[in-house]
């Protein structure tokens, strides 16, 4: 029992270096955005907002490209990391099936940040397996909210119901024969807003705000089991 409790201690450990490397990385990650959208707003205004995210990472469109692609990168690790310690808990089936998805989808945030769309084919690839994946994910994660060892906690559901929301949206509007977006159309209207553009931006949001939250989860959970293993280890002796 003695060296069942020390595992255990290590593997709580474990899990809060985890979650600091993640919130740390969320805070660089969230930074990076808000640069990335300010000096793009100094440009052309409130337009920033039918920007699509990912011109903010090209390198002929913005100086500070490389600002929102080390963001990305530092996202896509943060979301890696999580779904790596949420491997390790290993809660049941479904979070098992969540944390392989996830994985799966930092390293494709990863890959946009390596590969933005200057790398027109490599960056449509990469952002649309991003896209599938993340549907995928958040239905996990809201399927899994009603499991009894659930990984996902209420904060974490909704953010994943606002997440598969976006995310679907966003692959009813995709072009799949040239897996990207098409262009709004230019109204010369002045309160002119562009849905899709609007609903990349939210995904990038939630994204972010998934990652906060399922981290924090993740802590909780590593602390209860931690203390109840602890109790049960006190009530034998």
């Amino acid at each position: 029992m003695d060296e069942t409790l020390q595992n255990q201690s290590m593997r709580y450990d474990h899990h809060r270096l985890i979650v600091v490397l993640i919130f740390l990385g969320a805070l660089i990650a969230a930074i990076g955005v808000s640069t990335s959208v300010a000096l793009e707003y100094q440009n052309i205004g409130w337009q920033v907002i039918n920007l699509r995210t990912d011109f903010l990472g090209d390198y002929t469109y913005t100086r500070y490209a490389f600002i929102y692609n080390i963001s990305l990168m530092v996202a896509g690790l943060c979301i890696l990391l999580s779904m790596i310690s949420l491997l390790l808990l290993k809660l049941g089936y479904f979070s098992h099936y969540l944390a392989c998805i996830g994985i799966f989808v930092g390293l494709c945030v990863i890959l946009m940040g390596v590969f933005p769309i200057n790398y027109l084919w490599p960056h449509r690839l990469v952002s649309t397996s991003f896209l599938v994946a993340t549907v995928v994910m958040y239905f996990l994660c809201i399927s899994d909210r009603f499991n009894h060892n659930s990984a996902c906690s209420w904060p974490v559901f909704f953010i994943s119901v606002l997440g598969f929301i976006a995310s679907s949206g966003l692959v009813f509007q995709l072009n799949w024969h040239t897996l990207d977006f098409d262009p709004c159309e230019i109204h010369h209207t002045k309160d002119h807003y562009c849905i899709m553009t609007i609903t990349l931006w939210a995904q990038t949001n939630i994204v972010m705000l998934w990652c906060l939250a399922h981290a924090w989860s993740i802590r909780r959970i590593a602390i209860e089991n931690y203390q109840e293993l602890t109790q049960h280890y006190t009530n034998t002796e």
